[in-house]
């Protein structure tokens, strides 16, 4: 289904750089539609003035769930009443960290050109730089509703929590689409799940040595680009199932120390999007 015109709009606000500084965010709308719609300014104008209280409702919803959800916003409310933004803003400790969001936009721009393998390559990226010390992604279309396995090991700290047992293990699905993910794929991860707790013939042949011998906790995670709609997280809820989105994903890129210390951090980026080093 395709999206419409107002979330590409509000989409694509998410992929322009801007400077710190305060903006109207009717000023921010016509930014947009001319990336996205039309590149007639008048017209770009007139649809801003039409579109900017539903979608400034929008960007306040928007907001307070980054917030809950430990997402940097894209902008910080300087006054509501007005619909005046600021560029990251007080939400920001310093100059230094407000670098970590400058890529932002050139990643999503990134995310927006993967086709779904590289979607379930990205997601093992990301396992490798939460610290997963071991990632198996499987073979593409037969895969018993598993993309990928990862390892993350805990520090002597956290032993209490993981260390009994071992280093958590995830399993993990991803669902490369324009809009939320259903119900249905989410009841289906729970089967998936099921199977791999009782190693089940369906996932059996998939699981990895190092999975199998391994007794640490399970986990399961599943991403979805535009996220879940409300029954599937839900029933991740219900289940404590991992669920993520892409806003998520570049969340976690962002303040990755590893991605920070690099010159060309998407180039950089770019280089660990090898299928082969995650294949065994």
């Amino acid at each position: 289904m395709p999206i419409t015109e107002n979330k590409e709009i509000f989409n694509g606000m998410y992929r322009i750089k801007y400077d710190d500084k305060e903006y109207y965010f009717e000023e921010i709308l016509k930014k947009a539609i001319l990336k996205t719609v039309t590149n007639d300014t008048l017209k770009a104008e007139t649809m801003a003035g039409n579109k900017v209280n539903r979608l400034w409702n929008q960007y306040q919803q928007q907001h307070l769930e980054d917030i809950s959800n430990g997402i940097t916003p894209l902008f910080t409310i300087v006054n509501g009443y007005e619909r005046k933004v600021r560029w990251i803003g007080e939400s920001i400790v310093s100059d230094i960290r407000r670098e970590y969001y400058k890529i932002r936009p050139a990643l999503y721009k990134y995310f927006d050109i993967l086709d779904d393998r590289e979607y379930e390559v990205m997601a093992c990226v990301i396992c490798e730089l939460l610290g997963a010390d071991k990632i198996s992604l499987t073979a593409p279309g037969n895969e018993g509703g598993v993309d990928f396995f990862a390892r993350i090991p805990f520090s002597k700290k956290a032993h209490f929590l993981f260390g009994i047992k071992g280093p958590i293990r995830i399993v993990g699905q991803c669902k490369k689409y324009a809009n939320k993910d259903n119900i249905g794929h989410m009841k289906e991860f729970v089967t998936t799940m099921n199977y791999v707790y009782n190693k089940s013939y369906r996932v059996g042949e998939i699981l990895p040595d190092w999975f199998k011998l391994e007794k640490g906790d399970i986990i399961g995670w599943h991403i979805a680009n535009a996220g879940h709609q409300s029954g599937a997280l839900d029933i991740a809820k219900n289940y404590g199932l991992l669920v993520s989105d892409t806003k998520q994903l570049i969340e976690i890129i962002c303040t990755s120390k590893t991605i920070r210390k690099q010159k060309e951090p998407i180039k950089f980026l770019k280089s660990y999007m090898k299928e082969e080093n995650y294949t065994y």
